[in-house]
């Protein structure tokens, strides 16, 4: 009766085992838990984004062209530094994020491009506490090289809400500067050191974020990650992501 007994009980216990083991290869002995499906991140993100100068020029005169004024056009450049929760499944990565995007920009002469040219018909624009609180999801494909590195290439979208203003100052006899007498006749390079501003530039108060997005992961065990990145999110950029794994 006893030696029944024990071996129901031995019986039960390698049932239960087996559900939550794996067997190892070349071995009859079941002794590997199973992994999971699915692991969580949570992450801080940081990045650096811009517009190249080549294709700024497109829309912009800079003071390098023919017969422009000695004004540089100053560099679209901004900062983003927020969170991240990732939900993976090998291969699928599904992040959500939420950041502050904070604008690097410069006050400076902005003067479109026109033809035939006229260089003095631009606006002085001062960027006033400009930026962006932006939400959204991506999706990545993971493709790993060893086990301590991958390669992730996706995509997503999101909203960015606007805070602050473009403070400006136009041509002297432009819509925006009529109702401000001051040096009516001036640039707005000459009117921005002696008149009053024009107001803020017209800006919609939600923008739409769009990613493209490749990225170099590093694998510290089960515990922790590195990503590096690179691709478009509404301007090109490189960046990085760290944190925990769960």
């Amino acid at each position: 009766m006893l030696a029944s007994t024990m071996a129901l009980a031995q019986s039960s216990a390698d049932a239960t085992g087996a559900a939550q083991t794996a067997k190892r290869a070349g071995t009859q002995t079941e002794d590997l838990p199973l992994k999971r499906e699915h692991r969580y991140e949570s992450n801080f993100r940081v990045r650096y984004l811009g517009v190249p100068s080549s294709i700024m020029d497109i829309w912009f005169f800079d003071n390098d062209s023919d017969g422009a004024n000695p004004y540089a056009r100053p560099d679209t450049r901004a900062f983003a530094a927020g969170a991240e929760f990732v939900l993976k499944k090998n291969p699928a990565n599904w992040i959500f994020y939420f950041e502050y995007m904070g604008s690097l920009m410069d006050e400076g002469y902005w003067d479109d491009v026109e033809k035939p040219a006229a260089h003095d018909d631009g606006d002085w624009i001062r960027p006033d506490g400009l930026g962006m609180l932006a939400f959204g999801a991506n999706y990545g494909h993971e493709i790993y090289a060893t086990p301590w590195m991958s390669f992730i290439f996706g995509g997503g979208l999101g909203l960015g809400f606007v805070l602050g203003e473009m403070t400006s100052w136009g041509p002297g006899g432009s819509l925006d500067s009529t109702a401000n007498a001051c040096l009516s006749e001036a640039p707005a390079y000459t009117r921005k050191d002696s008149c009053p501003d024009d107001g803020p530039k017209d800006m919609p108060a939600v923008l739409p974020v769009v990613d493209v997005t490749a990225s170099t992961r590093f694998h510290f065990g089960d515990q922790a990650n590195l990503r590096i990145d690179v691709g478009l999110h509404n301007m090109l950029y490189v960046g990085t992501a760290f944190g925990a794994v769960f």
